[in-house]
């Protein structure tokens, strides 16, 4: 099995805990993360990935991410070299996010490794690696996720929007309403009409959407899925 690993989440988070000590210390911790990661997930091979500079997601919304004001972690840009170089990380295509190359690459041999919960959009094997914070542990979790499973959390995920990414969804529905709005809805055609119906707007359906989407293969635009969706 191949693990395909959210390498912008690793070199972050090993950037941001190094943030008072060495690029030594930041190196060490981004191997041993790796490391660690390959033998939970028990995976003989990996393709970590990279997202680049560029990123298409902000000419469909320029106020994608533009939430994210706080420094980045003094040894990031080290450490994403020292990725490529020494880890053989990848950079995922032009305009795209890792997210997309994780989902591109998505198979039946293959299990995603990442703390995004936006991943589980794509069908498969997933797992997220324990991570702890002041009185609070979240464990290490595998998830097998379905086409319809993933489905439904990114059409909740239309709905609500996701703060994280400054994505803004309908008015006054949070993930308790959204849940709701779909529970009754078995086929995905069903819960395309129910968002497009709640949304009144197919433009802005259609930006909120792109946005949200995370890749499948390498023509996976959304737009065309709407159409496929309308035309049915």
């Amino acid at each position: 099995m191949k693990a395909l690993i959210d390498h912008d989440l690793v070199v972050f988070r090993c950037a941001a805990s190094a943030e008072n000590d060495s690029l030594n210390i930041a190196i060490h911790r981004v191997e041993a993360l790796l490391d660690e990661l390959l033998t939970k997930t028990g995976a003989d091979s990996y393709r970590a990935f990279l997202s680049g500079k560029s990123n298409f997601r902000k000419t469909i919304y320029p106020e994608y991410k533009a939430n994210r004001t706080a420094p980045k972690p003094v040894h990031l840009e080290a450490l994403r070299e020292y990725a490529l170089e020494k880890q053989n990380a990848e950079l995922a295509p032009d305009t795209l996010e890792a997210d997309d190359a994780l989902g591109i690459n998505q198979t039946d041999d293959t299990m995603i490794v990442s703390l995004d919960k936006d991943l589980l959009m794509v069908p498969g094997k997933h797992f997220s690696w324990e991570i702890k914070g002041k009185g609070w542990t979240k464990p290490d979790k595998f998830t097998e996720q379905t086409k319809l499973g993933g489905l439904r959390l990114f059409f909740e995920q239309c709905l609500k929007g996701d703060t994280a990414d400054n994505i803004k969804g309908i008015e006054k529905i949070g993930n308790k309403r959204a849940k709701s709005m779909l529970a009754d809805c078995i086929t995905e055609q069903q819960m395309f009409d129910a968002v497009r119906n709640a949304y009144g707007n197919d433009d802005e359906f259609i930006m909120n959407a792109s946005v949200l989407w995370i890749m499948q293969n390498e023509e996976d635009v959304w737009k065309d899925r709407f159409n496929a969706y309308v035309q049915k």
